[in-house]
């Protein structure tokens, strides 16, 4: 009986062996790869294509033939050796713009055609974006597509995708202008510590020493405050003017921006005016999307708001870069009242008060009793809703605010809009009186004083007044002549000057 049962798990045991060894030989079988071509990589998927054996020296010759036989997954745009016959030589005998050219023709990940049921925008291994369809990568055609290797697919291409400059290279690499060289002028050097090398440690601080001459890079202020047109992932149009064009536009602007600055000699004032029209300017002239000739709008916005009409007549040069489009122009349109705007003057946005002294103006002070306050309030007929400052007990005659708007020169219309809605109950009511003074004292009378009417929510018009110099203008709201209360009173909704533009 025992001899029974061994034999019965003897036999028991060499039938699980054999039944599952047989089903491991079976399983191997169905993982092993059916495609030969999927063993390959892709850089042997080039290399056998002998229609492929110029872009496989070049990738030789850049190192790139090393980064696509690794395990990571590539696509490839690969042109053909008939493609690449007619490739700039400079591009062939530089060993960067090779690099960079091979590396227009290769990204990370796996793009196939039927995904692209759209326009999809792909970043190349050289930082480049671009274009890829069904049927195309840029303006190449694809002959061959969706050939699958080991690490990624590849696709055959009938010409060579040139690596596009973006906005700001196009710009550099642009022949002297005007524009240029004022772009250019906003260069500047900054050094960045954690970039720079440590030599050292000082014995007394505990501080790094830093070897000299390390750390540094160019930034520029127009990138940093107006727009990066130098960033791959924007869609930027951009103007070039020519150099009449441009100096058109200085003559139509440089009358608002003239700096008359008193201390200054004459020379330094025109060049610091000659700076800020050519600010002016280019400021206004990166404009919001990437558009063509055929799909251009009538209306553009820049990047600070300015409504531009670029028209087609005036478009001297068109040229497609790697994020946009450049435009070399010899004409631009726009309202001059969109770009000289009205200086709106909150009043509760003042500079100094009845608190303290002005800080400009220092040996002018104003007294520091009283009640200051900014008061939230509804317009009843526009349902709009409002901030005002009112000054109020002060016991002091002829008391003020201090405001520092940004004015151009230019003669404006001055009005203003002071609501009051307090004290409105007396028998018979208290009527106070102010008025606004610019210069560089609230004593010297700019414009009349005028009475404050009781719940006017209209602007009130004070006079004009003409500014000589751009930049910043001392305006001062006056309260009445009398140490009563009530009489003194301050209140402030806004001050617009409209510009008279010719």
């Amino acid at each position: 009986m025992i001899t029974f049962k061994k034999q019965y798990f003897v036999f028991l045991s060499l039938f699980i062996v054999l039944f599952f060894s047989g089903c491991k030989d079976k399983w191997e079988d169905h993982n092993k790869i059916q495609d030969p071509v999927l063993a390959d990589n892709l850089l042997l998927a080039i290399q056998n294509n002998p229609d492929l054996s110029t872009f496989a020296e070049y990738l030789k010759e850049t190192g790139y033939d090393e980064v696509i036989a690794s395990s990571k997954t590539f696509t490839i745009w690969a042109p053909t050796n008939l493609a690449l016959e007619n490739l700039d030589q400079a591009i062939v005998n530089d060993a960067d713009l090779l690099k960079q050219f091979v590396a227009n023709h290769i990204s990370n990940q796996t793009y196939l055609t039927r995904s692209a049921n759209s326009v999809l925008t792909i970043r190349t291994l050289n930082g480049k974006n671009i274009l890829f369809t069904k049927t195309n990568f840029e303006e190449a055609n694809i002959t061959v597509a969706d050939q699958y290797t080991g690490n990624g697919v590849l696709h055959i291409i009938d010409m060579p995708v040139v690596p596009k400059l973006n906005t700001w290279e196009y710009l550099n690499n642009s022949a002297a202008s005007l524009q240029k060289s004022f772009l250019q002028s906003q260069n500047y050097s900054y050094r960045d510590l954690s970039l720079a090398e440590i030599i050292g440690i000082d014995p007394k601080t505990g501080d790094p020493i830093y070897k000299e001459g390390t750390g540094y890079s160019t930034k520029n202020y127009f990138l940093q405050r107006i727009s990066d047109i130098s960033n791959e992932d924007g869609k930027y149009t951009f103007v070039i003017l020519t150099d009449d064009a441009f100096n058109a536009e200085k003559t139509k602007l440089s009358k608002y921006f003239t700096v008359n600055d008193p201390l200054a000699t004459p020379v330094r004032n025109a060049f610091v005016t000659d700076s800020i029209t050519n600010w002016i300017i280019v400021k206004d002239l990166v404009l919001k999307g990437d558009f063509t000739i055929d799909n251009l709008p009538d209306t553009l916005i820049s990047y600070d708001s300015l409504k531009i009409h670029l028209d087609q007549s005036a478009i001297v040069e068109t040229h497609k870069v790697s994020n946009g489009v450049v435009y070399v122009m010899n004409r631009i349109d726009y309202k001059m009242s969109y770009k000289i705007k009205p200086v709106a003057i909150e009043g509760e946005n003042y500079q100094s008060s009845p608190a303290g002294a002005s800080p400009y103006y220092a040996s002018y002070t104003a007294g520091t009793t009283g009640t200051r306050s900014i008061i939230t309030r509804k317009n009843p007929y526009t349902n709009a809703i409002f901030r005002e400052v009112y000054f109020y007990n002060t016991t002091i005659s002829a008391n003020w605010i201090h405001y520092l708007p940004t004015v151009n020169a230019a003669t404006y219309k001055v009005y203003w809009v002071a609501v009051r809605d307090f004290n409105t109950t007396t028998t018979p009511p208290v009527y106070f009186s102010q008025r606004v003074a610019f210069g560089t004292t609230a004593l010297l009378p700019a414009f009349p004083y005028k009475q404050v009417d009781i719940l006017n929510y209209n602007e009130v018009y004070l006079g004009d007044y003409t500014v000589t110099s751009y930049g910043k203008l001392d305006a001062f709201l006056v309260s009445n002549t009398s140490t009563t209360n009530g009489l003194n009173s301050l209140v402030l909704d806004y001050i617009k000057m409209v510009p008279v533009l010719n």
